[in-house]
């Protein structure tokens, strides 16, 4: 077992790295062929850990009792290498493999009631973007779980709350269902003083091109998600 997760945990490091000599080769003006190499590098090393990882995986969504001990330790290490595998593929544009890669790691995280919602959140939004005859109105029971849970686990969990990154998720999901923006604010006003950032800037910009999606699909709730964020920058620009 500490093999696999330390097999995990290297992985992660070469994907890392990856992502950062892409991002920083893309930002020079480099050539696309080369980024996507420098990205891939970190898609392969993420896809052989994971499926050397496979049986235990599947062991473990399969398991009738709570995660202990190294098998906890592999449920979070699992949840962050499918976490980096969707990131990659994002960048990589392959919207159906991100989606995939985030399926598999939200279905730990909800498996186990973990506190983390990356793959969960990005799992939604992936499938936003993408389509397939998905709509705003269907994902807003698995959106509205979401920010319940992730409402519950920032009023337990103190260390969470100290981070940051789950108020910009909650804020996320708060738009997403079209809540006020009073709401989506005090969320997102949380990330930005306990993140240290002064905008969250990053998730407006995906929330939008998802409100972008959605009108060009034709989505009834493309208009209400596209006021929503608009009035949510202009809320913020003002504090």
């Amino acid at each position: 077992m500490n093999e696999l997760i330390d097999q995990l945990l290297r992985a992660q490091d070469v994907a890392r790295g990856a992502r950062k000599k892409g991002d920083a080769l893309r930002r020079a003006g480099w050539s696309d062929h080369e980024v996507q190499d420098a990205y891939q590098a970190g898609v392969q090393a993420i896809e052989v850990s994971t499926r050397e990882a496979s049986p235990a995986y599947e062991r473990l969504c399969t398991a009738g009792q709570p995660a202990t001990g190294e098998d906890a330790r592999l449920v979070d290490q699992l949840v962050e290498s499918w976490g980096v595998l969707g990131g990659l593929y994002q960048r990589l544009h392959q919207a159906d493999r991100a989606i995939e890669a985030y399926a598999r790691g939200a279905r730990l995280e909800e498996k186990f009631a973990l506190p983390g919602t990356y793959n969960r959140l990005n799992e939604i939004k992936q499938t936003l973007l993408l389509g397939a005859g998905m709509t705003l109105a269907k994902l807003r029971p698995s959106i509205e779980s979401l920010a319940q849970h992730i409402d519950k686990t920032l009023s337990s969990d103190q260390t969470l709350s100290d981070s940051g990154w789950a108020w910009a998720d909650l804020g996320d999901c708060l738009t997403l269902l079209g809540r006020p923006a009073a709401d989506s604010e005090h969320a997102y006003a949380s990330f930005i003083a306990k993140a240290e950032i002064k905008s969250p800037e990053r998730t407006l910009d995906v929330l939008r091109e998802i409100a972008q999606a959605l009108e060009a699909r034709g989505d009834p709730g493309a208009p209400a998600l596209k006021g929503a964020i608009d009035t949510l920058q202009s809320r913020l620009a003002k504090r």
